[in-house]
């Protein structure tokens, strides 16, 4: 009977220590994914900063661009898109494993929290399971990413248009 309450005392002991470091690994992929986002948003407003500045010197037509070479005002968004599309890449890798511990959280221990990654795809109805991470899905063609780049590209577009006719 003894040995059994040590076995049961032992097993409370490492499930315990199991979710101590679940819930730490947790909350350090949380903080590595906002740090990502904070990276995203200041890679966003430097390349619409600097497609602004292209926009208002085209507009004050202080800068003048030769006709063959157009098409190199186009390089400023879509060096920020690339580069903005590789970090939501990276960052969208550690989505399935803060899905994992979730349902670990759920389906071992039957806690309800912590669910940051459960509750915004229940938010954004996004399926429960995040999917195999893919740079052109998650990077490039996301729309948080592309939105900003494709509507600048296109004021670019719509400039030059303008200037020449």
């Amino acid at each position: 009977m003894a040995g059994n309450i040590n076995h049961e005392h032992n097993e409370q002991i490492s499930l315990q220590f199991e979710l101590d470091l679940l819930k730490q690994e947790y909350f350090f992929l949380e903080n590595t994914i906002e740090d990502y986002n904070k990276q995203i948003w200041a890679i966003k407003s430097l390349g619409l900063t600097a497609t602004g500045t292209v926009i208002i010197l085209l507009i004050k037509k202080e800068v003048s661009i030769p006709n063959n070479s157009d098409y190199l005002i186009f390089a400023i968004p879509i060096l920020f898109w690339v580069l903005e599309s590789q970090l939501k890449h990276f960052q969208r890798g550690f989505y399935y494993r803060v899905a994992e511990i979730e349902s670990i959280f759920t389906e071992k221990f039957y806690l309800q929290s912590p669910g940051i990654y459960g509750s915004w795809r229940h938010s954004f109805n996004r399926s429960a399971k995040p999917y195999y991470v893919n740079y052109w899905k998650d990077g490039f063609c996301n729309l948080s990413v592309s939105v900003t780049y494709i509507l600048e590209i296109l004021l670019l577009g719509l400039l030059i248009f303008i200037r020449h006719y």
